[in-house]
């Protein structure tokens, strides 16, 4: 169970990262809009295990 906590915190550490990338990226003058979808697809997908895990948990 140990093993599945810290997971779940290392995604969480994920999701908030690319959160915070996502923002900044998005605040620069010329934005890389390609990159930015990257990073929110990638975002998304942390966020859907992050859930996954959790239901399986319960």
């Amino acid at each position: 169970m140990e093993h599945a906590e810290t997971t779940m915190e290392t995604l969480r550490i994920e999701h908030a990262r690319l959160d915070s990338e996502i923002k900044e990226e998005e605040s620069c003058v010329w934005k890389n809009l390609i990159k930015i979808e990257q990073l929110k697809k990638e975002k998304l997908r942390k966020k859907d295990e992050l859930l996954r895990r959790a239901l399986q948990s319960q």
